[in-house]
């Protein structure tokens, strides 16, 4: 049985392991990327049948990502599915306090290391006619973004620019590239977020509540399969109607 090789860069998030918990099969190999927490992901492999790899790096240190790439391909030739969620904590900051280097982590983490991995990679899927990529972006990128973000969505929006290019230039390689762009998901992503923010958002919601990882993980999973091949270069919503 040939192997499924799906690199998740950001996979001990709680997003991210619910990704892999829909996307698990037994011929699935998870390249499992994470920063600084390794538990979530040895907790998960207990629950499914695929194979997970753990992959250390910190994305905001350039030769790390160098490193990541590396260790992916002493696994394998390339993956054939790569999801992107890792981004930096957040903390509300007003723009006339933000430093560039707040943008600069900001886009290091991000736009950075997308950039070094798929310049990698995308040349192999080409070559094999065959590839997904999925981004999990922001619903700040779809309409008015709050205040105290300026440094986070200019991110997201570099990474939706990219998305949308590259799914231009390799759609007649068979590669499928697309975004998925969630508003608020209930995780430790929050945690730097006042609380009355957050329970005043889901209150405002169309649903009354905020998203969950697991109102996310089944759109990455269509986008990433064979059924999503006429797909490309779209940022879908997963918002409960906001």
């Amino acid at each position: 049985m040939s192997k499924n090789y799906v690199l998740v860069v950001g996979a001990s998030s709680a997003i991210g392991c619910e990704i892999i918990r829909q996307i698990a099969e037994e011929d699935t190999v998870i390249l499992a990327h994470y920063r600084s927490g390794k538990d979530p992901l040895g907790a998960l492999q207990t629950e499914i049948n695929a194979r997970i790899i753990p992959i250390q790096a910190d994305l905001s240190v350039e030769a790390d990502i160098d490193s990541l790439i590396e260790s992916v391909l002493k696994i394998c030739a390339f993956p054939h599915k790569i999801i992107f969620i890792a981004a930096p904590d957040l903390v509300l900051t007003r723009f006339k306090d933000l430093a560039w280097a707040d943008f600069e982590v900001q886009l290091k983490v991000q736009l950075c290391s997308a950039f070094k991995i798929l310049n990698r990679f995308l040349p192999e899927m080409a070559s094999a006619k065959y590839g997904k990529v999925v981004f999990v972006l922001s619903s700040y990128t779809l309409g008015t973004p709050p205040p105290a973000m300026a440094h986070y969505v200019t991110a997201k929006y570099a990474l939706l620019g990219l998305m949308k290019s590259l799914a231009s230039e390799y759609a007649g390689k068979k590669i499928g590239i697309n975004a998925v762009s969630p508003s608020m998901i209930e995780t430790d992503f929050l945690a730097q977020i006042p609380g009355k923010i957050v329970e005043f958002t889901a209150q405002q919601h169309p649903l009354k509540r905020n998203g969950m990882p697991a109102d996310v993980a089944p759109v990455v999973k269509f986008l990433l399969s064979d059924e999503a091949e006429f797909v490309t270069g779209v940022n879908i919503p997963v918002t409960g109607g906001v």
